[in-house]
């Protein structure tokens, strides 16, 4: 049985850090969690045992101060939940470890590439692994010269590199603009391609992917894999999203996406919980939206089909007699719903 110290959640105002601080606790109720955050006051510092700040993710004094305050709790294990402070902990590994604090994330090449969506495209398309039509574009002129190449409406555009569905637009020539002003929430991803150009043309933007609009059913496939050896490929349909979460959809045994999903792993080396989105094209085959090298929000809707992926990732011991990936009591079909919840202090 392996003797499990403190946890350290990070990123406790994060949207997925509720339902991961409770799914840990539901599997290890003796089990001390504690989260971080650049804020004072979140959610993670009322449901972990004990919590501190700590600067960005990104910040160069984050590695000092997280390693400092790890040291100080006694932490053993570091489950990151942001994007800014993926690659900085993968490049400190050695550092935490040298300290008996081990750190669930990926080595910081394969970070580089599953960060970037233009870099991730062209590494699996060189890979001979499918994707979406796409360019990748660095100013107006590259913008035009893609468009016109790529010859797709709709389509859609985003940053090689962002967070949620920051700069994602799905670009419509046919989009009704008084229908969007009356009968659709303010955060509408549609925008014709005149305000598109508009905005372009007005100032520099960061390195945009411009790819295919994929109009079928869309996945999030929760993954882990755990010394290089892949446990889990577990795909969830997306019935309901709000603000790009999803809060509403089943845990489907879909063959297909996940023989997809395990090339593309195979071929990315990835390490620990990973999410992968995935969406039907207009000729029905599954194809690869993006890849979030860290364990998601969302994650947690698996633990009502059995697997408690949060809990997984450093409970290994579970998970020693597979003999395959998905060779688990996993409850197929399972559907989920998430809510608002509360909290007092």
């Amino acid at each position: 049985m392996e003797t499990l110290g403190p946890i350290l959640v990070t990123g406790g105002g994060a949207p997925g850090a509720p339902g991961i601080i409770k799914a840990i606790r539901t599997k290890a109720p003796e089990l001390k969690i504690f989260s971080c955050d650049l804020l004072d006051q979140t959610v993670g510092k009322i449901l972990a045992n004990d919590y501190f700040t700590v600067p960005r993710g990104d910040d160069p004094a984050y590695i000092d101060t997280l390693l400092a305050k790890c040291i100080d709790h006694k932490i053993k294990t570091i489950l990151p939940i942001t994007t800014k402070e993926l690659v900085p902990l993968s490049l400190a590994k050695s550092r935490f470890a040298e300290k008996g604090i081990t750190v669930l994330v990926s080595e910081d090449k394969q970070l580089t590439i599953a960060n970037d969506k233009g870099k991730l495209y062209t590494f699996l398309s060189d890979n001979h692994i499918r994707v979406p039509k796409y360019r990748v574009v660095r100013n107006y002129k590259e913008f035009c010269d893609a468009e016109e190449q790529l010859n797709l409406s709709p389509y859609i555009v985003k940053p090689c590199v962002a967070n949620g569905s920051r700069g994602f637009r799905i670009i419509d020539n046919t989009v009704d603009e008084h229908d969007l002003l009356f009968n659709h929430k303010p955060n509408s991803t549609f925008i014709s391609a005149e305000k598109l150009h508009s905005t372009l043309q007005a100032k520099p933007f960061p390195e945009l992917l411009i790819s295919e609009y994929l109009p079928g059913t869309e996945y999030t496939v929760d993954c882990l894999i755990l010394d290089g050896s892949i446990k889990f490929i577990i795909p969830r349909r997306r019935d309901k999203m709000n603000n790009g979460i999803s809060v509403a959809g089943v845990i489907e045994h879909n063959e297909e996406i996940i023989a997809y999903c395990e090339t593309i792993l195979n071929s990315l080396q990835l390490d620990g919980p990973i999410g992968i989105q995935v969406k039907y094209s207009q000729d029905n085959k599954p194809l690869i939206v993006e890849i979030n090298p860290r364990i998601q929000g969302t994650t947690v809707a698996c633990t009502g089909a059995g697997v408690n992926i949060p809990y997984l990732s450093f409970h290994k011991s579970e998970l020693a007699g597979m003999s395959k990936y998905n060779d688990y009591p996993i409850i197929w079909g399972t559907k989920f719903i998430r809510h608002y919840s509360e909290l007092y202090y």
